[in-house]
């Protein structure tokens, strides 16, 4: 964020503030009339800086860089308080943009090309007067160029984040950059094996505007899906898919052919399936793309994973445990040795629950190592491999080696057969923690499933500390909330008393432009933590069924997936619908 703190400033003209934002025509505030105090004094007035950091970010800043930036750079302030900082300083709105009903009318007077350009949204118009949202009050460049383009009489600024305002720009936007390379594009112009490196090829463009849409959108994976008619195009967000447009046969060919160059995969091969990764950058984020294709009736369809670089790593206080299990959690990962396994269908947040145990038990004291497929987050001090069955580099033969290098915390991103799930449990009875994934139903599930993998009943036993079964259950949008009432059909499955309905607080989203009109906007995870006591492991040792170990945990107080995902509804987290619908029916 380009924010003065009047350092550069050499005078203040009479349409000018003191941080160089034109007044006259676009704040339509007067500059005389109040004191205006300076960006590093109100941040440390607010308690967000002490004198001793501003005094650093003051000397760590050149000519060229604004107060603002240097402070997010060097991590001092968040965007959010510099945000607020600019709005008092300046005595303008502090909006968020995603809360703001935007006009088609603003957005005309606009091309995304500019807004883009200067990282600003239009609101609306108030006659003549457009209401911009920007991070940056003082770039007057930037106000004049949109004033211009416009013909607008003035414009108005208000303050939100860079972040706030990417985002709500793409949803604004959104099918503006799509349309006009649809409307340009004429089939004989380019063949589809000759995609090169242009970025003003119009494919080029609409892969680009693709890709920035399903970021906007928090999609986690993007499918092209060919027809009779053409190229349909799938989001998936929050788990569930959503259909965004579709595109014509001779243009979709050419989108699958500019992925399949940036995956670096055979272009000219349509027969087999093809694999690939690629790393590019969406509205300035890096994003780790995995491409993988299939051969259609209709064609190839192409499934992308979407893998944004730098998105916050979930801490385990957030995956919204309970305080008892988040304890027994904690004691398993501070065990010297032992097997942690973590459960749940894929899309379950199993990997992020896994880093999240992971960078609770490293410390510099132990050597932390990790097979992974693929590596989706680097870690700080941890020794992460990507296993590669192609050359051989397989599960099992990763984990050999892996014991030769002296691990203390071993993470196992998935025990798939039997080879792994007895070098797993071996390697946590002989002196490791080792942390890995499964794909059970529910925590007692695993338990069986190790010894049906082969796995020695007593080893398992001896060294399964806990299981943490899990699903991830879509949030209600907090801007559309409003009181559900649940069919009696509903309450009936899901076995709810009255009494418990009397104090509940059911919820449900009725659309908004913040969650897309969806109702739900996020996902938090339903969990099931199931600690091997004493009597767990003498069932174990003598291969209890999955009926007798689910018996024996209901009596030790563990909560069924079904039972907190129903806690969650009814405190209005999700709802009753969500509950039954992502849980599996108890046994």
């Amino acid at each position: 964020m380009a924010v003065s703190d009047d350092r550069s400033d050499p005078a203040v003209g009479p349409d000018q503030d003191p941080l160089g934002a034109a007044v006259g025509p676009h704040a339509g505030a007067d500059p005389g009339s109040r004191r205006r105090r300076r960006l590093g004094e109100l941040l440390v007035d607010a308690g967000v800086l002490s004198e001793a950091d501003l005094a650093r970010a003051l000397g760590a800043s050149d000519s060229t860089e604004r107060l603002g930036a240097t402070l997010i750079r060097l991590q001092l302030a968040s965007e959010a308080e510099i945000a607020d900082a600019v709005a008092a300083q300046l005595a303008l709105p502090r909006v968020d943009p995603a809360a703001e009903v935007v006009d088609p009318r603003a957005l005309e007077r606009v091309p995304l090309r500019i807004a883009d350009r200067h990282e600003v949204l239009p609101l609306r118009l108030e006659g003549a007067v457009l209401v911009l949202a920007t991070a940056d009050p003082s770039d007057v460049v930037a106000l004049d160029d949109v004033r211009t383009a416009g013909s607008l009489r003035s414009v108005r600024p208000v303050v939100a984040t860079p972040t706030e305002l990417r985002i709500a720009r793409r949803r604004a936007y959104r099918s503006d950059v799509a349309d006009e390379v649809m409307e340009e594009f004429e089939p004989e112009d380019t063949d589809p094996e000759d995609v090169g490196e242009d970025d003003d090829q119009p494919v080029i463009r609409l892969v680009n505007a693709l890709l920035s849409d399903a970021v906007t959108a928090r999609a986690s994976d993007v499918h092209l899906e060919p027809d009779t008619q053409g190229l349909n195009v799938r989001v998936r967000v929050d788990g569930l898919l959503r259909h965004t447009r579709r595109l014509p046969r001779s243009l979709g060919r050419q989108v699958v052919s500019r992925l399949k160059i940036m995956a670096k995969v055979d272009i000219a091969e349509r027969r087999l399936p093809q694999d690939g990764r690629a790393v590019t950058r969406v509205d300035g984020q890096e994003v780790d793309l995995r491409l993988s294709t299939m051969p259609t009736m209709h064609g190839e369809t192409v499934v992308l994973r979407l893998l944004p670089k730098g998105a916050d790593r979930v801490e385990l206080e957030q995956l919204g445990l309970t305080a008892t299990a988040l304890r027994s959690l904690l004691d398993s990962l501070e065990r010297p040795q032992g097997l942690v396994l973590v459960t749940g269908p894929t899309g379950s947040g199993k990997t992020s629950t896994l880093y999240a145990a992971l960078a609770a038990a490293a410390d510099p004291t132990r050597n932390v190592l990790t097979l992974e497929d693929p590596v989706e987050v680097q870690l700080e001090g941890v020794n992460q491999t990507q296993v590669d069955p192609r050359i051989g580099l397989t599960f099992a033969r990763g984990l050999r080696h892996v014991l030769r290098q002296d691990p203390d915390v071993v993470l196992v991103g998935e025990i798939r057969d039997a080879e792994t799930a007895k070098l797993a449990v071996e390697a946590s009875f002989t002196g490791h923690l080792v942390l890995a994934t499964l794909h059970t139903n529910d925590a007692p599930s695993a338990v069986a499933r190790m010894i049906d993998l082969g796995a020695d009943p007593f080893l398992v036993a001896s060294s399964l500390l806990l299981v943490l079964a899990q699903r991830l259950a879509r949030r209600v949008c907090a801007r559309c909330a409003t009181a559900d009432e649940p069919t009696p059909e509903l309450v009936e499955r899901l076995g709810l008393r009255p009494e418990r309905l009397a104090t509940a607080t059911l919820r449900r989203g009725e659309g908004c432009t913040t969650c897309d009109d969806s109702g739900t906007l996020g996902r938090t995870a339903v969990s099931e933590v199931l600690p091997i006591d004493g009597t767990l492991r003498d069932l174990v040792v003598e291969r209890a069924s999955e009926r007798q170990l689910a018996g024996q945990a209901r009596r030790a107080g563990v909560r069924t997936l079904r039972a907190d995902a129903i806690d969650r509804a009814l405190v209005g987290t999700i709802t009753l619908a969500e509950a039954l619908r992502v849980t599996p029916d108890p046994g």
